[in-house]
């Protein structure tokens, strides 16, 4: 990428600055600014759902419904404590478990039922730089199966993580429209998507980040039976942890 500035003197050009940069540079500063975007979206949803919790605790104090305003924010906390223990429980990093906390609270704002599953565990990783990568990858998944199950009667997506040696397993199920073999053959082609223009990046976001990483990313996928993303990666805990 160039940029030309002309040096103007008494009125008149006498030359130019310009200045080069290498597209690569560029296009890594892009997916970076995605995944920070990916979790501001799920910080967002998380900040909304508790936004309607206390417009409605509100309501609840101006009509005088003291007794069931107790009820309604004893059930708030111990729905809320239950649902961070699990998660902080299975997920040892602390910024993919409050990402992953995010996102339980966007698939609720959507309807979506979804479910970190009971034996998923993700301990701390030993180099802290993979965490940006994951959260692109886990991030653009689960946006992909809450986009998946929009118009499905049942709306369900499940995330597991399995960590044995050193090798780390994702998956991202959902019980969407599922895929025909023409669209699971394009899905990882940069812009193609089924959604309309404007789209299709998730994917490739997926493959180039599992490009730097050395993971891979398997999908099955049947028509009207849903679909299950698998993606593999290379991942050492922090020194202390026994695999």
């Amino acid at each position: 990428m160039a940029n030309r500035i002309p040096v103007i003197v008494d009125g008149e050009i006498v030359g130019a600055v310009a200045t080069f940069r290498d597209k690569t540079e560029i296009r890594q500063l892009a997916e970076k600014l995605t995944g920070v975007r990916i979790y501001a979206e799920a910080l967002r949803s998380q900040t909304h759902e508790f936004m309607n919790k206390l417009h409605v605790i509100l309501g609840m104090i101006r009509m005088g419904y003291y007794e069931r305003l107790s009820q309604y924010v004893s059930g708030i906390a111990q729905q809320y404590q239950l649902e961070v223990g699990f998660v902080v429980k299975k997920i040892k990093d602390p910024v993919l478990a409050g990402f992953l906390l995010g996102k339980l609270s966007l698939a609720r704002e959507s309807g979506v039922e979804m479910k970190l599953s009971e034996t998923s565990f993700l301990p701390e990783p030993d180099q802290p730089e993979i965490v940006h990568e994951l959260i692109t990858i886990i991030g653009n998944l689960i946006n992909n199966a809450l986009d998946a199950v929009e118009k499905s009667i049942t709306k369900e997506i499940g995330i597991d993580f399995s960590h044995m040696n050193n090798v780390l397993t994702i998956q991202v199920s959902d019980s969407g429209i599922g895929m025909n073999e023409e669209v699971k053959q394009n899905i990882f082609t940069k812009g193609y998507s089924t959604k309309g223009e404007n789209r299709g990046l998730g994917l490739y976001l997926i493959q180039r980040s599992l490009e730097r990483l050395g993971g891979e990313i398997n999908v099955i996928s049947n028509v009207s039976k849903g679909t299950l993303f698998r993606v593999t990666v290379l991942y050492w805990g922090k020194e202390g942890y026994i695999d």
